[in-house]
């Protein structure tokens, strides 16, 4: 007959523990931040894309006007943008996603910012309206400013 032997029973279960516990500790350390960081990235992304495709798609050019603009020494015409559309805040968020930065200012105000990986968008609102829209390079800090009007346009 043969006899039950539960020598070693208990140090392969420790081992088998011990493995699991490795195998969740390599995990938890490296394979988590790689994954969490790649889904960063790719939301950043995608954000990037939308800030570009919805700021062309809210503004429009005036070509019937020219404005004087400094670029590389020179003084260059350019037509002004104006805006397209007048997007509540509500829409904004439906649309960009919720914003970075929100700020009010002292007459109610809202000021919302998304922030892509090369460029800055910020909108303002005045009563539920928007009214200015502003797009910058992050690398450069130029961008533009595009308000309701195409007289209040400027380059920066």
């Amino acid at each position: 007959m043969r006899s039950l032997s539960f020598g070693r029973a208990p140090y392969r279960f420790m081992a088998i523990q011990l493995l699991l516990l490795c195998g969740l500790l390599v995990f938890y350390r490296f394979c988590l931040p790689h994954l969490m960081r790649n889904s960063a990235e790719q939301t950043a992304a995608a954000r990037e894309r939308k800030i570009n495709t919805l700021f062309l798609s809210w503004v429009v050019e005036d070509a019937t006007r020219e404005v004087a603009v400094p670029l590389g020494g020179e003084i260059v015409k350019r037509h002004p943008w104006k805006l397209r559309v007048t997007l509540s805040p509500q829409e904004a968020e439906t649309d960009l996603g919720i914003p970075t930065t929100s700020t009010t200012d002292f007459r109610g105000g809202q000021h919302l910012t998304w922030l892509g990986t090369g460029h800055k968008l910020t909108a303002s609102f005045n009563a539920g309206r928007l009214y200015s829209l502003t797009w910058e390079d992050r690398a450069t800090g130029h961008g533009e400013m595009v308000y309701e009007s195409p007289t209040s346009w400027r380059p920066f």
